[in-house]
């Protein structure tokens, strides 16, 4: 493990090569092999470049009205009932991983991706057998199934994508100078969703309890959110 910037440059930068990541076959057949944390060298760089992109402030801001738009309906969601903290946020970081990834204009995808993302998740750890009835080989299906979706979203960007300028990840992987091939695409979409999900979802979870934990801090967090100046809309 290693904690200053040096020694991560180190690791991540200038000696790369001498620290390779590996996992499993299976891991890589169910994400995609050309994801982007199994690669290494130029082309784990360039992925990462037009990863960040996405995420720059700019890129953000003109998606806080949709993330509080999808944050405004999972509190709805839970009112009367008693809930599962970090259930919940799983869900909520998939929705934001959505609308992050795909933009405002994919949500009819959203519970196929959903439902494919669920089985693909409870067969990533299980045994490698690829047999019918088994978890991997339903993870597997899944797999399959989401690379279609993502195939369609991005016929369907493509085509109108003269016309419409798109912030979004799947925006910056479409309008690289060096074009991703579909496969490239889907593998990197996939990954990313997966990537982000649990860990976003831990934080949050503890967050809430922080902030539950500590009325003080709750009351200065709502003053702080409410005197803020309001975001337009995208």
């Amino acid at each position: 493990m290693v904690s200053s910037p040096e020694a991560a440059r180190f690791v991540l930068v200038t000696r790369a090569h001498l620290f390779k990541p590996t996992f499993p076959a299976s891991k890589e057949r169910m994400l995609g092999r050309q994801a982007v944390f199994f690669q290494q060298g130029d082309y784990h760089a360039r992925l990462r470049r037009l990863i960040l992109r996405a995420f720059l402030p700019e890129a953000i801001r003109r998606s806080v009205a949709r993330i509080e738009a999808v944050a405004l309906r999972t509190l709805h969601s839970w009112d009367g009932r008693l809930v599962n903290t970090f259930q919940e946020m799983k869900t909520y970081a998939f929705n934001v991983a959505i609308v992050s990834i795909f933009g405002k204009d994919e949500l009819s995808y959203l519970e196929d991706l959903k439902q494919c993302y669920y089985t693909l998740e409870k067969g990533y750890n299980s045994m490698p057998i690829n047999l019918p009835g088994t978890l991997f080989f339903r993870a597997m299906k899944a797999r399959k199934e989401l690379a279609h979706i993502v195939a369609k979203i991005v016929c369907s960007r493509r085509l109108r994508r003269a016309n419409e300028a798109n912030n979004d990840l799947l925006g910056s992987f479409m309008e690289a100078k060096e074009a991703l091939s579909d496969d490239q695409i889907a593998d990197n979409m996939i990954g990313v969703i997966f990537a982000a999900r649990d860990t976003t979802a831990s934080v949050l979870t503890w967050i809430v309890k922080y902030l539950g934990d500590n009325p003080g801090i709750l009351q200065a967090v709502t003053v702080r959110h409410l005197s803020s100046p309001s975001i337009p809309p995208p």
